[in-house]
């Protein structure tokens, strides 16, 4: 009944994609924090390592070491964060009067389950009698296992210092008490 103008609208439907995160050792927060996100929006993923383990970086939909690390939403995406154990380390305390202990390795501190070999050296007059503490036992050298802080202690004991006694008579005898081939210093 007359000329008329008619306009359609249309409303874009927004285009979303999904985000999966890995991470093993350690986990992983979204900011913003969604199921899905709309194309082109940004979000910053941030890698927070367990105890024991440290960040070392991420694969798949981002890379590189940053932390954190902002990605764009332009298709579905899949990122992983990695992280390494942090090696654990223990020392090795050792203890020795009238002697030494060598150690193989010779270190400040040691990894765990690291193996050391320790070798008792008495000073002159002095034999090694024993280990105490975190190993125990006459044998020498000894190995030990790193899985926590160790103390160990070296004994060594006196050798006795022994004297011949020359006796010499002449037209008689002397008796001596106690009789014996050898005598300790002090006797």
């Amino acid at each position: 009944n007359g000329n008329k103008s008619v306009t359609a609208s249309f409303t874009q439907i927004p285009v979303t994609y999904t985000l999966t995160v890995t991470a093993a050792n350690g986990s992983v927060t979204r900011s913003p924090n969604k199921t899905t996100y709309n194309a082109g929006e940004t979000v910053t993923l941030t890698a927070v390592p367990n105890s024991g383990y440290t960040f070392s970086g991420w694969s798949g939909g981002a890379t590189g070491t940053s932390n954190p690390v902002t990605i764009t939403m332009n298709g579905n995406k899949s990122v992983t964060a990695s992280f390494t154990q942090i090696p654990v380390t223990y020392t090795l305390a050792v203890t020795a009067a009238n002697g030494s202990v060598t150690r193989s390795p010779n270190k400040t501190t040691y990894n765990a389950g690291e193996t050391v070999t320790l070798t008792a050296v008495p000073n002159s007059g002095y034999a090694f009698s024993g280990w105490s503490g975190s190993v125990t036992g006459t044998s020498n050298p000894v190995t030990i296992t790193m899985n926590g802080n160790k103390s160990v202690t070296a004994s060594f004991t006196q050798i006795p210092v022994t004297y011949t006694l020359t006796v010499t008579a002449a037209n008689g005898s002397v008796t001596r008490s106690p009789n014996k081939t050898t005598y300790n210093a002090g006797e």
